[in-house]
């Protein structure tokens, strides 16, 4: 089964399994039932510091209105499942974004989802850069972003952090298809 971004933006296959020495990482489309594990591995601040868009704790409605949106039309999005065990995000709409559960951390599981959604939209939409904006403090993401040939912009986003309770600055990044 095909899964497809309204605007003809990229096609990806429902679901794919990426063998990682210490594990198998599947990708796969997020469902209702992962409501409980976003929200367990949202509520610890190590993981949701660094995004701004999503309250900490996520009360019922904003898991609700997170799940629409990771659901749809205009989105790709996809659960990392690392040995069957919930451990994650990567999405894709006008910008890439990613989380991973703090005890997957330095396992190289962003690492393999992030590269694997960058590669296969940069193989079938040749004319689209790809955007991501970081929290200016978040340099594990940096640094993958930056291995993966993205560059800093040189623009900036104020975002309102529901943890620091503050607005806090965002770097954007860009990806351009030199192939094309």
């Amino acid at each position: 089964m095909i899964e497809e971004v309204s605007q003809n933006f990229t096609v990806f296959p429902e679901s794919v399994e990426i063998v990682l020495s210490s594990g198998l990482l599947r990708l796969r489309p997020p469902r209702l039932q992962d409501g409980e594990a976003i929200s367990k591995v949202l509520s610890d601040e190590r993981v949701s510091r660094y995004l701004a868009a999503l309250p900490c704790p996520l009360d019922d409605r904003s898991l609700r209105d997170y799940l629409d949106f990771l659901t749809g039309p205009d989105q790709v999005s996809k659960v990392l499942e690392f040995d069957g065990k919930f451990a994650g995000l990567v999405s894709l709409s006008t910008q890439l974004t990613f989380w991973v559960a703090h005890k997957y951390w330095r396992m190289g599981l962003a690492s393999s989802a992030v590269r694997w959604v960058v590669e296969h939209h940069l193989g079938s939409c040749a004319s689209r850069p790809l955007i991501a904006e970081v929290h200016s403090a978040n340099q594990s993401s940096i640094s993958l972003l930056e291995k993966l040939g993205f560059e800093k912009t040189g623009q900036m986003k104020r975002r309102f952090s529901f943890i620091s309770e503050t607005t806090e600055d965002f770097v954007i990044y860009e990806l351009k298809n030199t192939s094309a």
